[in-house]
């Protein structure tokens, strides 16, 4: 527990003083991934309920660090043709509530990872392990969505996420979500200011 109290530390100092919210977010997915030792992680931003939108993708392999709005991934619908969406595991999440583990995204059947598989097939990328975490607000409310992929153990090699990982995450969060809960309520305020402008 040690290594985590460390990077739990690491990461509220970086947040402290870091003022770009993309960086922070960008800091909460790093510090996600170096509690869980995973090779890479996605952060996701819940909008009206209806969808969510990548707002970081890292990929350690494949040497990604992105951040809206230079990403160019759909956005994931929550609910498709006004029914709940859960054949996408981080929708799925989302409408659950809950942290969902996948052990093998090769022989997983309840979710619909053809994107991960075409991903894969075009980067040489191979997705194993995945860990899906939703993150609330202070009034308990889900604002988004963490996705940690390819936990590794000490000598590299993938492994399953496991109990203690999603503890982790879940307190990570937990203790970061002032920072996603900041970049929500920015968005919100720009787009009201917008509405506004265009009224």
């Amino acid at each position: 527990m040690a290594n985590s109290s460390k990077v739990f530390n690491q990461i509220s100092t970086r947040l402290s003083t870091e003022t770009n919210l993309q960086n922070q977010l960008a800091i909460v997915v790093e510090g996600a991934m170096d509690l869980t030792h995973s090779d890479a992680g996605t952060l996701y931003s819940l909008h009206d309920n209806q969808f969510l939108r990548f707002e970081v993708v890292m990929n350690r392999t494949l040497n990604i660090n992105k951040k809206a709005p230079d990403i160019n991934f759909p956005d994931i619908e929550v609910y498709k043709d006004g029914e709940p969406n859960n054949s996408m595991m981080v929708a799925c999440s989302v409408l659950q509530e809950k942290s969902i583990r996948v052990d093998d995204v090769y022989k997983e059947e309840s979710f619909n990872f053809s994107g991960t598989r075409a991903f894969d097939e075009k980067t040489g990328y191979h997705t194993h392990s995945v860990l899906t975490v939703p993150i609330r607000d202070f009034e308990k409310k889900i604002i988004g969505v963490i996705q940690l992929i390819n936990a590794q153990d000490i000598n590299k090699t993938i492994r399953e996420y496991n109990d203690k990982d999603e503890e982790l995450v879940n307190l990570f969060v937990l203790q970061t979500a002032f920072t996603l809960s900041s970049k929500i309520l920015i968005d919100k305020q720009k787009a009201l200011f917008n509405s506004i402008q265009t009224t």
